[in-house]
């Protein structure tokens, strides 16, 4: 698992400040730049089981490349269905490839296949409501300044400058969900909390860890990207263009890993997920004992009053 970052230990007050842990001292890039470092780290210790299941990912859009070429409305149906797979499926994989590298197992891509597969539900469920989350607001937003934008005059590329900031503070802030949802078994709707509760109060460290991933892809995945938008047709575009974003999940999806795995509720998680396992009739055992419990704490006040 990653690094744990170190706790901060009690003084007494007459200890040297200088004691404290050097994470402490670190500023937010420094801190950035050291998950990049460890995500790139955990990428070098399965390079060709990460190959593998990037280049299986990479098929379907380049499937929808070929299909997409051809005339004919079912084929751009199909040149448009296809690029899910990867976009959904490829997701997925890499957040289970990345957790088992990082624990020490290869990445085998007959096991984690089947994996995506049973967390799938739990991953759309996830997924819609940060979906839902973040493009609501930002669909409103945009729909709202377009109007506004468009009446002074001003350029259509003033509202993504105005909500560019905006936009990627609240993604940084759900980001986390996938890997509570997956990683740790959390349902829907707290796996959306622990994510917002982990950009907390870090939000520029997250943001700077998110795009550096990127940057450090640049030199290959930049000219490759140019060239993508040389084709005028939009399927085989973009199913060049998420072979390319394939290329890049293994860097990104470790980098984040880290600092979910330094940054996560541990204690909640796992109180969660012991409840999750009891039979129903032992939650109906639980439920009954602090039922029970809530009962007799006003008998005892009583009691001891008298």
């Amino acid at each position: 698992m990653a690094s744990q970052i170190p706790s901060i230990p009690e003084t007494d007050g007459d200890e040297d400040i200088s004691k404290a842990p050097i994470m402490l001292t670190r500023s937010w890039w420094r801190q950035a730049a050291m998950y990049v470092g460890a995500g790139i780290r955990i990428c070098r210790k399965d390079i060709p089981g990460l190959v593998t299941l990037v280049g299986l990912f990479m098929l379907p859009p380049l499937a929808a490349v070929v299909v997409g070429s051809q005339p004919g409305d079912l084929a751009h149906w199909i040149a448009e269905a296809l690029p899910w797979i990867t976009i959904v499926m490829g997701n997925m994989s890499a957040v289970l490839a990345i957790e088992a590298i990082d624990a020490g197992k290869p990445v085998i891509p007959s096991e984690i296949l089947p994996a995506a597969v049973r967390w799938l539900p739990r991953y759309l469920w996830a997924n819609g409501i940060t979906t839902a989350l973040f493009w609501v607001p930002v669909t409103l937003a945009e729909w709202g300044l377009g109007k506004l934008t468009d009446s002074w005059g001003w350029p259509a590329f003033t509202v993504i400058l105005i909500l560019g900031i905006p936009m990627l503070f609240l993604h940084v802030r759900l980001v986390f969900a996938t890997y509570a949802a997956i990683v740790d078994d959390q349902p829907g709707v707290r796996s959306v909390r622990i994510s917002m509760g982990i950009a907390q109060g870090r939000w520029l460290m997250v943001v700077a860890a998110f795009v550096g991933s990127v940057l450090v892809e640049g030199p290959i995945i930049g000219p490759i990207y140019l060239l993508i938008q040389g084709f005028s047709n939009p399927y085989v575009a973009g199913g060049f263009t998420w072979m390319l974003i394939m290329m890049m999940r293994p860097i990104f999806i470790a980098t984040l890993h880290e600092i979910y795995e330094d940054y996560r509720p541990a204690a909640e998680i796992a109180q969660s997920r012991s409840v999750a396992n009891l039979t129903r009739f032992q939650r109906l055992r639980r439920e009954v004992s602090i039922r029970s419990g809530i009962i007799a704490l006003p008998k005892q006040a009583a009691e001891e009053a008298s």
